[in-house]
């Protein structure tokens, strides 16, 4: 994946300059090479020191543990700015947690698990300031789609998620038995995880780069309108609903005469006053400094979840205590102190399990750091910091496998809670273990008020947050810039949600890549002409091969000669997907631009060619072949057959007749190193396929190819004529005229044709005397 600056050599040619990459020139560009080396006292130390890092190896230690090298410039000012966001994002992801625990068919409490061990790895791994790790709204539709739910609970099945340390399936509703196999889940975080880590170690992370944003986007605005469907039945307070898209639809209209009002009441309220403080938040949001005022208003905008679920739990107790009971409103009710014990996340897993939890795992770690890097550059941009994309994806899986003994849910890095981060000014992922301490603060001593937090405001939070992964202007932008695109979104976002995520995003990625590949096997050819005014070869928009009619070519080659050659540039690799296209453009060029008269030339620009393979040097054999002199057979279209200016015989539709042509010679400008050291590498260049005097010449620009032709022009004349390749079939007709004895001896029955005045080779039928043909 690395990047490499080429150095070009400026030459000049036919009174322009042009720049050709240098073969033996590389420079990999670094930051080193953009600043100003002063050579001070202190730059030569620090060279110096730097020098010996990359000798004894403590550069590396430096990447793949980035904390040694921020921890020693760690100050007073910044411990500061780490404690203000890192609390702030404690007070948001605590009930977000919980919510999103909630949204993934787990008791509440696993969303708390799955919040603070995470934060300590990466603290010590990740590479970014900005990101927080933790249970997001994505990784919890994944759990809940990806695992087997019981419709009913097994016999005898009683628990009803108390006793979180001997649970097999537990239930968040005690009265519709929606469950999720809550050790299937864990084991999926510990695995998905060691995915990751192998694709760090193996430098797989390129391999997200194969889910481009209109698969990525689909299925995020899949995931959204799927959970914005799913949170609805909390908003109405309804039981015994599928999570299925169509079936949710199906059930929450056929139940909506059994919706309760009390939790309508809280949801839409919860919904409204979460919005508004997001508003609050959003008007102050890009300022510099604050008044007093202005900060408390952005912080209670920034800590809108906490504020809200408080309220709405302050609302229920009151209820209770009122008289009416805690059945007035669905609530969380009893979620377990303290830090989970440590156990093995594959404890009592059977091998149909297992199976089950490799399949969800793949995608759950593939699209974890789809979203995790994603969200990673884009606040290393804003902030103007780099990111490691190597060690983001190493950093995730340590912190997965490590969660997952503290029986985590899957994780990965969430956009609002790093917008937090980055909104507080946060220095260095330090702020990550002082959120991670709010968390286990509220695990030990505040879990218990969380008996009355009514399930509807955990919905109204989700609902608000993933309310923004619908991004329509998007969707309306991609359209207008690639109709593909559109297409490829369609397939993502239909499939995800009404097949499943897994496979939905995987028939996108199918259908993505089998695009991709019909794209590259068209092979874009243009025309070149020579702008006068600013000396330069460009594009005519008058030839080109995606404006002009399937009988392309005769446009595409008319006016061009021995004295004016033709310059085309070739658009793209020569490689298995685009070797036939290329070569099939090429026959139709020359099919056309062949000669009777004179050697012709043809300019191919390959400044678009970065690749060629062996299909390719196939190619060019093919090429150079049907671009040798020749006989070839023609079928007539109808009408008269003229050489000069005389009629010799008319022909009828069909008619086959010889034509004797002269070659076109091939030259090829700005080839990039890669695509002239295969060609080099098979011989075409050098004649070695048994071509003889018929191979590629190469120029660094278009303009030397334009010069060097009379002298090319005359080397071909002192070997004149060639051998003429013969066809297999014999014509049906030929042309009739007077001729002169020819060379006979060299040239077997050809003799030479000069009946018009215009010479030209044709094949004799009786002596080298006779006066007919």
């Amino acid at each position: 994946n690395a990047h490499h600056f080429h150095v070009g050599i400026a030459e000049l040619g036919g009174g322009a300059i042009s720049y050709e990459v240098d073969p033996e020139i590389k420079v990999e560009l670094t930051s080193e090479m953009c600043r100003k080396d002063k050579k001070t006292f202190w730059a030569r130390v620090t060279h110096s020191v730097k020098t010996y890092s990359d000798v004894t190896g403590l550069s590396d230690v430096q990447r793949l543990v980035p904390i040694v090298q921020w921890l020693p410039q760690y100050n007073r000012k910044k411990l500061v700015g780490d404690a203000v966001a890192g609390i702030t994002v404690g007070v948001m992801l605590v009930p977000q947690a919980m919510a999103y625990a909630n949204l993934s068919g787990l008791p509440p409490v696993f969303g708390l698990y799955s919040a603070f061990m995470s934060l300590f790895v990466y603290t010590i791994f990740g590479t970014a300031k900005d990101v927080s790790l933790g249970p997001t709204a994505l990784m919890s539709l994944i759990v809940a789609d990806s695992f087997t739910e019981l419709d009913r609970p097994p016999s005898g099945f009683q628990n009803d998620c108390s006793d979180i340390q001997s649970y097999e399936f537990c239930c968040v509703d005690g009265d519709d038995f929606a469950c999720t196999p809550v050790h299937l889940v864990v084991a999926a975080t510990l695995m998905s995880g060691l995915y990751q880590i192998a694709m760090g170690f193996l430098n797989f992370g390129a391999v997200v780069d194969f889910i481009g944003f209109p698969v990525f986007n689909g299925f995020t605005t899949a995931a959204a309108v799927s959970i914005l469907t799913n949170q609805v039945r909390h908003i109405l307070g309804l039981t015994n609903v599928d999570r299925r898209w169509l079936f949710t639809l199906r059930d929450i209209f056929s139940q909506l005469d059994q919706s309760r009002w009390q939790d309508f009441v809280m949801g839409t309220s919860c919904i409204i006053l979460t919005v508004a403080l997001e508003k609050i938040k959003n008007e102050y949001n890009d300022r510099r400094t604050f008044s007093k005022r202005e900060y408390v208003l952005w912080l209670a905008g920034t800590a809108r979840n906490a504020i809200t679920v408080i309220l709405a739990l302050i609302v229920a107790r009151i209820v209770a205590a009122s008289g009416a009971g805690d059945k007035v409103f669905k609530l969380v009710y009893t979620i377990p102190s303290g830090i989970p014990t440590p156990q093995d996340p594959l404890s009592g897993i059977s091998s149909d399990e297992m199976s089950e939890v490799l399949t969800a795992s793949v995608t759950i770690a593939l699209l974890g750091y789809l979203e995790s890097i994603a969200i990673g550059k884009s606040f290393a941009q804003k902030n103007g910091y780099t990111l490691d994309p190597t060690q983001e994806v190493r950093v995730l899986g340590y912190a997965s496998v490590v969660s997952s003994f503290f029986s985590s849910v899957p994780i990965t890095a969430s956009f609002s809670r790093s917008a937090v981060n980055s909104a507080s000014a946060m220095y260095t992922p330090l702020g990550g273990t002082i959120t991670a301490l709010c968390v286990i603060f509220s695990l030990e001593l505040v879990t218990p008020a969380f008996y009355y937090v009514p399930k509807a405001s955990l919905a109204a939070i989700i609902i608000t947050a993933v309310f923004h992964m619908l991004d329509i202007a998007q969707v309306k932008r991609m359209a207008k810039v690639n109709p593909q695109d559109l297409l490829i979104w369609l397939v993502s976002f239909l499939a995800c949600l009404l097949w499943s995520l897994e496979y939905g995003i995987l028939l996108a990625v199918g259908v993505s890549a089998c695009l991709t590949l019909y794209n590259q096997s068209i092979q874009t050819f243009s025309r070149l002409r020579f702008e006068e005014e600013i000396e330069i070869w460009v594009a005519d928009p008058l030839y080109t091969t995606e404006g002009l009619s399937k009988k392309w070519a005769p446009i595409f080659v008319e006016g061009a000669s021995q004295a004016s050659p033709l310059v085309v540039r070739c658009g793209g690799d020569i490689t298995f997907s685009m070797a036939n296209e290329f070569k099939d453009r090429v026959l139709a060029v020359n099919r056309e631009y062949q000669s009777e008269d004179e050697v012709r030339a043809l300019v191919i620009d390959m400044s678009a060619v970065n690749r060629i393979d062996y299909t390719g040097v196939l190619a060019f054999e093919a090429i150079l072949e049907a671009l040798k002199p020749q006989t070839r057979l023609c079928v007539a279209s109808g009408g008269e057959l003229e050489s000069g200016n005389q009629t010799l015989t008319s022909f009828q539709k069909g008619d086959v007749y010889e034509q004797h042509v002269k070659g076109i010679r091939l030259h090829l400008a700005h080839v990039l190193p890669s695509a002239h050291r295969a060609l080099q590498r098979a011989g075409i260049t050098n004649g070695s396929l048994g071509h003889g005097e018929w191979t590629i010449t190469m120029h660094l620009t278009v303009d030397m190819a334009i010069l060097s032709m009379p002298d090319d022009f005359r080397k071909v004349d002192s070997t004149w004529p060639f051998d003429w390749h013969v066809p297999s079939r014999p014509a049906k007709l030929y042309a009739v005229g007077h001729v002169e004895p020819g060379r006979s001896a060299s040239l077997s029955q050809w003799v030479c044709d000069d009946v018009s005045g215009k010479k030209r080779w044709v094949r004799s039928f009786e002596a080298a005397e006779s006066s007919t043909v």
